[in-house]
């Protein structure tokens, strides 16, 4: 039977650099947390500075249940990701490549193209896939938001992973503040909320049903 690939493509511009987004997008652990409407578990089965293999439970807009992927993630150079997904023992294959485009100091626009392989009888579908990922873009788009603020807010305050920020720890210091820091990502990612077990697989589930932005007091620091 011959196979068709339903296309659609969503970008959007920032004003954050391009390595704070490739930190969002790689930052698995954030996902049953920030966008625990649409995913309820992640379990990364291996992960490098190159590629993550992974398997999710999503919930696509539009579409009433929870559907089980397999995922294979490579960040095929410094400025493109590409994601395989697969479902229903391979039946379903979707392919997603994310480009990451510097048009200005600090600043990154971001382009998402969306595949997937259906038999060529059912490319009517075009208009509904390219709906629902647009969609979907948008709806996670919106939840990172206040996550990528804070994230640069911090960092220009001099803030590292699991060290924090100096004068806040140490009140001794002075107040320092780098407008300029070059955000830095080194990957993988650390993490520390997974389940702890004696595997090298790291599985994340979401423990809350509904969210509410409280702030960190940011505009005191």
């Amino acid at each position: 039977m011959t196979k068709y690939f339903l296309h659609s493509t969503s970008s959007a511009k920032t004003e954050f650099p391009k390595e704070l987004l490739i930190w969002n997008y790689w930052d698995h652990e954030h996902i049953v947390g920030t966008h625990f409407e649409h995913y309820k578990k992640v379990n990364i089965i291996y992960e490098d500075d190159k590629v993550c293999f992974s398997e999710r439970w999503a919930k696509l807009p539009f579409v009433p249940f929870y559907l089980k992927t397999t995922d294979f993630c490579i960040m095929t150079n410094e400025n493109q990701m590409d994601v395989h997904h697969y479902a229903f023992f391979n039946l379903i294959y979707c392919k997603q490549k994310f480009n990451f485009e510097e048009y200005a100091p600090n600043k990154c626009k971001v382009t998402k193209h969306d595949y997937i392989q259906v038999p060529k009888f059912m490319k009517f579908l075009q208009p509904l896939f390219n709906k629902i990922m647009q969609k979907w873009f948008i709806n996670v788009w919106e939840e990172d938001m206040p996550m990528r603020i804070r994230r640069l807010r911090v960092w220009k305050l001099g803030f590292r992973d699991f060290h924090g920020i100096d004068y806040i720890n140490n009140p001794k210091l002075n107040k320092s503040i780098d407008k300029n820091r070059n955000y830095t990502v080194k990957l993988p990612i650390p993490k520390i909320t997974h389940i702890k077990n004696k595997s090298y697989e790291k599985t994340f589930l979401r423990i809350i049903n509904k969210s509410k932005h409280i702030g960190y007091g940011l505009l005191d620091l």
